[in-house]
């Protein structure tokens, strides 16, 4: 409903009106009516019953909300966090695969609870009821803490840009249980899986240098996403763009996958590991891991756990938590080594001399 000022009187205090009537539960309405830098803005501030107001209290919030016009804080009146989203949306880069997912986070677990509100309105409370309600749908405390990854830097967006003072987000966390797997004999596993993806795969190049990537530490959407452009096969050297710490990382190419990698019939262009039918991205390979598992008989082998057996069997050779957060391709190595740099090149070199180590393979230059 548009604001009339004749339905308001002036009070002693300069741009602070009073309703003229008194609402039967609310009391009087209070209304903020001034030019800041040039621009007129209407304020209802409150009522004197509902929200316990006077003139001088009035008045307080009145000059509390003009300081912040003056400070560059925009009125959020008309801002929702669908609004806010798609503001927030516009300055991230489309190419990176965490852009897209955070996209369906925010439409899944999040849009229907929270779009239409204003941002202003938006409580810790509210957000805390998103988590409670994906508790009690037996989500996982990890698919909760993704609603947090997409929120946190929402709001942040929204302080930096001067749409709030603070994120409601700032007295809420996610509690992810431990989920290490522990890995013993891990070199004997490292051998085990290594001669079984050659051997399973000995006739299928695409397939062989896919799966023992797993081997070389990367994740399954940094393998998935991985171009011809990027490997340099006369220095034997890859870069992963799209990681999950945001930024460029070198690996050095191992022996193992050189073979492999040139046998793949492929025109060398865009995505390395693209659909053989379509030429388009791979998003599923549960159908080659469940034959792999099958052959090998390990029924817990999968991308995220040979990574798990690589630095396990490579820390039984004593390579140390530094050398092997770099391998991983970990931005901090860990509490103790946070002040420390990683080398993500140096890190993989020294793993692959080790990991040549363990399967004795020699390396002939030339």
């Amino acid at each position: 409903m548009a604001i009339n000022l004749k339905d308001f009187k002036a009070t002693k205090y300069p741009n602070l009106y009073k309703s003229i009537k008194s609402h039967e539960k609310n009391g009087f309405k209070y209304l903020l009516w001034a030019k800041i830098d040039g621009k007129l803005h209407k304020k209802i501030l409150g009522y004197s019953k509902k929200d316990n107001l006077t003139d001088r209290s009035a008045n307080l919030k009145a000059d509390a909300y003009k300081a912040d016009i003056e400070a560059g804080y925009t009125s959020t009146s008309n801002i929702t966090l669908n609004k806010l989203f798609n503001l927030y949306f516009e300055t991230l880069d489309t190419s990176k695969q965490w852009t897209h997912k955070k996209k369906y986070i925010y439409e899944h677990y999040i849009q229907s609870h929270l779009g239409k509100k204003k941002i202003e309105k938006i409580r810790e409370m509210d957000i805390q009821n998103i988590l409670n309600k994906m508790t009690s749908q037996g989500l996982s405390p990890r698919t909760r803490k993704s609603v947090l990854e997409v929120l946190n830097p929402l709001f942040r967006f929204a302080v930096t840009n001067k749409y709030l003072k603070s994120s409601p987000t700032n007295g809420i966390t996610v509690k992810i249980p431990s989920q290490k797997k522990i890995v013993t004999n891990a070199t004997d596993l490292f051998k085990k899986v290594y001669a079984g993806i050659t051997a399973y795969y000995h006739d299928n190049p695409y397939y062989r240098a896919l799966f023992l990537f797993g081997f070389t530490g990367r994740r399954k959407g940094e393998i998935l996403n991985l171009k011809w452009e990027n490997i340099d096969f006369t220095h034997n050297y890859y870069w992963i763009e799209d990681t999950k710490t945001d930024d460029q990382q070198k690996y050095q190419l191992p022996p193992y996958l050189i073979e492999p990698l040139k046998e793949i019939k492929d025109d060398r262009k865009g995505l390395v590991f693209k659909s053989p039918i379509t030429g388009k991205k791979i998003i599923n390979i549960d159908r080659q891991m469940r034959q792999l598992k099958k052959f090998l008989e390990i029924d817990n082998l999968s991308m995220h756990y040979m990574r798990n057996i690589l630095v396990s069997a490579l820390a039984e050779q004593q390579v140390e938590a530094i050398t092997l957060s770099g391998i991983l391709g970990h931005k901090d190595p860990n509490t103790i080594n946070k002040y420390l740099s990683i080398n993500h090149y140096k890190s993989s070199q020294i793993g692959l001399d080790k990991v040549d180590s363990i399967l004795d393979v020699e390396v002939i230059d030339g």
